[in-house]
């Protein structure tokens, strides 16, 4: 459940599950990534989280996405879709998703495994191994670690937009 203006932040799930997300009641605005435009997105490293904030990014006025300081999102290619009551959206394993309630409402979501062996194998990676990681450096040097991530996530977004 989710009350107006309820936001869900741009992340993908970190065991890389196939989900189908059925609105029962309200609608919701749903921006979709594939998982390769994870760099334009500013991934975090070793998290399943974006620094840009897409917070009303479908409305110009209220919209807290800054292009300047996030030029790469300009040439990641998504879909943007609005769910309404009984609508059923399929996001594959790994798709990034942000998601804002236009309106009181209800959804849930199903989640299967990755049917793929390689998608099974990065998802308990990233459960098992990344994660820990993360938590490992966050705890023992946590202020070099966001610096250095801070510095991986904009020279991979920069590369982004060199390559074209």
């Amino acid at each position: 459940t989710g009350g107006q203006g309820s936001i869900t932040h741009l992340h993908f799930d970190i065991d890389l599950s196939h989900i189908f997300h059925t609105q029962f009641m309200g609608r919701k605005r749903v921006l979709l990534f594939p998982y390769k435009e994870q760099y334009k997105l500013y991934r975090k490293p070793f998290e399943v989280l974006s620094v840009a904030d897409f917070t009303n990014y479908y409305d110009s006025v209220k919209s807290k996405l800054n292009v300047e300081q996030f030029p790469a999102v300009k040439f990641a290619q998504g879909y943007d879709v609005t769910l309404d009551h009984g609508d059923t959206l399929f996001m594959p394993g790994g798709y990034w998703h942000h998601m804002e309630y236009l309106d009181c409402g209800f959804a849930m979501s199903l989640r299967a495994l990755n049917s793929s062996l390689p998608g099974k194998l990065k998802g308990v990676w990233n459960l098992l191994g990344m994660r820990s990681i993360d938590t490992l450096m966050k705890k023992t040097a946590p202020g070099k670690w966001y610096g250095w991530k801070e510095k991986k996530l904009y020279k991979a977004a920069e590369k982004e937009i060199v390559s074209g």
